[in-house]
């Protein structure tokens, strides 16, 4: 996990218990998207088909309950391209 994020998750968490609702509800607000060195975004559509878009309004957002290196990875392998975890402001 890169440092950003990391303190990113740290600092949502902080004062919250694990497992519980208000833990859930904090890394809910860490949000972030898939995006390629180019300036493309990854989308999922309704149909769970991948593709890459230049709209970052298209993106697909996703939050601090997700696994952000094992998505980035499985896209990366879906897509062949090489794909960086963006965070999007708080």
């Amino acid at each position: 996990m890169d440092t950003l994020m990391r303190s990113t998750i740290t600092r949502a968490v902080k004062g919250t218990k694990p497992f519980t609702t208000a833990r859930k509800h904090a890394l809910a607000t860490v949000r972030w998207v898939l995006a390629t060195e180019d300036g493309r975004f990854v989308a999922v559509n309704d149909t769970a088909q991948a593709g890459l878009v230049r709209d970052p309004a298209k993106a697909t957002i996703y939050d601090g309950r997700d696994n952000e290196e094992l998505k980035a990875k499985f896209f990366a392998a879906v897509l062949g391209v090489p794909l960086t975890v963006v965070l999007l402001d708080q």
